[in-house]
């Protein structure tokens, strides 16, 4: 049987992998052949890892005593940590959602990815039309390093908001970045993607149940089969779009949600989300 995925050999770096998608992710690699790094502010134990490294991506120190660590090349990174920002600050959420990832894309990951080279983030359903409100995120996509992403925050004023209103945010702005990256490194034939998954059986399930009303109200949103998707089902997306197989997709938003946001394009369903965040948010303050 031909081998389409083509992970033999080659290194994948995964952040999240304590539990949930991202721990699934990297077992699935594992399994695939690849060499495989994993990146958690939690430890990691699971077998057949290359290297298994704490890092908490609100901590620039920490990101770069991370990658200090890891391999000089590096063929396929997997952006799987997140937080629902039920447990940090408005702005928290945002730096650890998006400004790590930004960071860690312009500091590390360009130099050490050349041609064949695939990026997928695991960003949200939460962070659908961010297509439809490019100009509020503008400001925040297009700054320049750690200092100057972390002010872009603090600049927006709304760390006296709640944490969980910051994580659609977060997320719409991650998809975002990922269209501007495979925008920028295609010419190197580097490919850069995302999942937005439903809600999905992980750690941080509980937190959004709170966040939506309860268990069954995010059982509702999640899926037109009703359940919560498991961390394996959002995984092979994942595996998939950084593989041979994936090898002329790029700056693809790909929705993995059992068909749930038909409801909303076919008018069937409100889209709750189709509204400005961060306009919003201010408007909610004052």
């Amino acid at each position: 049987m031909n081998d389409y995925l083509q992970y033999s050999g080659r290194t994948a770096v995964v952040t999240g992998t304590a539990s949930g998608i991202g721990r699934a992710t990297a077992k699935r690699l594992v399994e695939l052949g690849a060499e495989v790094h994993a990146l958690d502010h939690a430890p990691t134990d699971l077998a057949g890892l290359a290297s298994a490294i704490q890092a908490d991506l609100a901590l620039r120190d920490d990101i770069d005593r991370a990658f200090a660590k890891l391999p000089e090349h590096i063929d396929g990174f997997f952006g799987v940590a997140g937080v629902s920002g039920l447990h940090h600050d408005y702005n928290t959420t945002l730096l650890i959602n998006f400004g790590a990832y930004k960071y860690i894309s312009d500091s590390h990951l360009e130099a050490r990815m050349g041609d064949g080279g695939a990026i997928v983030y695991v960003t949200s359903m939460g962070g659908i039309n961010w297509e439809r409100y490019q100009e509020e995120l503008e400001g925040l996509i297009h700054v320049a390093g750690w200092d100057a992403t972390v002010d872009a925050i603090e600049g927006l004023g709304l760390n006296d908001q709640p944490g969980p209103a910051a994580y659609p945010l977060s997320k719409r702005l991650l998809n975002l970045f990922m269209a501007h990256s495979a925008t920028a490194l295609g010419s190197r034939g580097i490919r850069v993607n995302a999942v937005l998954p439903t809600s999905t059986e992980t750690g941080l399930t509980s937190d959004f149940a709170v966040m939506a009303g309860g268990r069954a109200s995010l059982e509702s949103r999640a899926g037109l089969n009703r359940r919560l998707a498991t961390p394996e089902e959002m995984a092979d997306p994942v595996v998939f779009l950084n593989s041979h197989a994936a090898r002329y997709i790029s700056g693809h938003p790909l929705t993995v949600d059992f068909g749930a946001r038909n409801l909303q394009l076919l008018g069937r369903t409100a889209d709750a989300l189709d509204r400005p965040l961060i306009g919003n948010a201010r408007g909610a303050r004052s």
